[in-house]
């Protein structure tokens, strides 16, 4: 009998010499109904170890279908080839998972028994902190009238997020997408490598009228920085804070960037004066430096990206403009987190 294809859920898994991690993040998602899940996954570029690793566990399991890639075509494009896959094949959603989470074991269960009913396009799942369990990773995207978009919920306690609601993306290590959406308006952006992608296209979704919904039924628990440490370095610290610049000067309607700009240019100046006060050379040359990469030698680029984004900015601008929050709530902790407690921030740990 041939199978409903609008029962099965396919999930995305990369691999990148990380085959413990994804041997485990695996065999939580295969304790349930597995009949009816297909996994794609994706070696990019592993050392020849773990691609054997691969091979001796996963080649003769139904339900895997393994892509391997010869060298690393970093995070953006190893998924875009597959999700290409998953589209032609008219799945109508899929799920998107880091190899360093773990699945509760009811959590597939109650995605696919959901399958044929969800309300949005996008779907944040509960990610809680592996480390501490009792403390949340993620519960989608917000973003800040300073142009960031940063993750709800980020190291608060779980029971905080025990209802559902409304965010403007969700965070990849962990989130259900719409086949149907994607064909609108388009996959990951390959501007990004690794970092931020997963923010730029919520926020692209949200512009072009998708919507996105917290799940907290739906929980995974993230190995926080299994799979960061092994790319986190000057380059890919200064990438994201480029990132992160070019994401708001591609999709933000030009109304908002014009009433934002003051505010946001006398906070540049004070994080820059404190920056300098307090010594934080570091994280100063990596905003200063993305900076003029935006400007300077991928400006050309972003217009064009925003040109050819024109079409998505279905929503109007005092919509979006409503659903920022303002930076100055989240600056005033980062002030006392990085400042007077002295922690690292995210930037400076290269």
């Amino acid at each position: 009998m041939k199978t409903d294809i609008s029962k099965i859920l396919p999930i995305v898994i990369i691999n990148w010499n990380g085959f413990n991690d994804t041997n485990e993040c695996i065999s939580s998602v295969l304790t349930e109904n597995s009949e009816n899940i297909i996994i794609y996954l994706i070696d990019n570029g592993s050392k020849e170890e773990d691609v054997k690793a691969i091979k001796k566990h996963f080649s003769n399991n139904p339900s895997i279908k393994i892509t391997y890639h010869p060298k690393n075509l970093g995070y953006t494009k190893a998924n875009n080839l597959i999700l290409k896959e998953i589209i032609n094949d008219g799945y109508k959603y899929f799920l998107l998972l880091n190899n360093d989470i773990i699945a509760q074991p009811k959590s597939i269960l109650l995605i696919q028994e959901n399958l044929q009913n969800f309300k949005t396009e996008l779907i944040s799942c509960k990610m809680i902190i592996n480390q501490n369990r009792s403390l949340m990773d993620s519960a989608g995207h917000k973003m800040l009238s300073s142009g960031e978009i940063i993750p709800i919920g980020h190291n608060e306690n779980i029971e905080k997020y025990n209802l559902g609601f409304k965010n403007i993306g969700t965070c990849a290590g962990a989130g259900l997408y719409s086949t149907e959406m994607l064909m609108d308006i388009g996959l990951f952006d390959e501007y990004f490598g690794t970092g931020y992608e997963d923010a730029e296209l919520g926020l692209r979704a949200f512009v072009a009228g998708y919507r996105c919904y917290y799940e907290p039924e739906f929980i995974f628990y993230h190995k926080m920085g299994q799979s960061l440490k092994k790319v986190f370095n000057y380059k890919h610290a200064l990438k994201t804070q480029a990132n992160i610049f070019y994401t708001y000067l591609k999709l933000v309607h030009w109304q908002i960037i014009f009433i934002n700009i003051i505010p946001w240019l006398l906070r540049f100046l004070l994080i820059t004066i404190i920056g300098i006060i307090s010594f934080r050379f570091r994280y100063l040359k990596i905003l200063y430096t993305a900076l003029g990469i935006v400007l300077f030698r991928d400006m050309k680029k972003i217009l064009i990206a925003r040109k050819t984004s024109k079409r998505l900015r279905r929503i109007p601008w005092w919509q979006l403009l409503k659903e920022q929050e303002f930076f100055l709530k989240h600056n005033i902790q980062k002030f006392y987190k990085f400042i007077i407690k002295g922690e690292k921030s995210y930037f400076e740990n290269y």
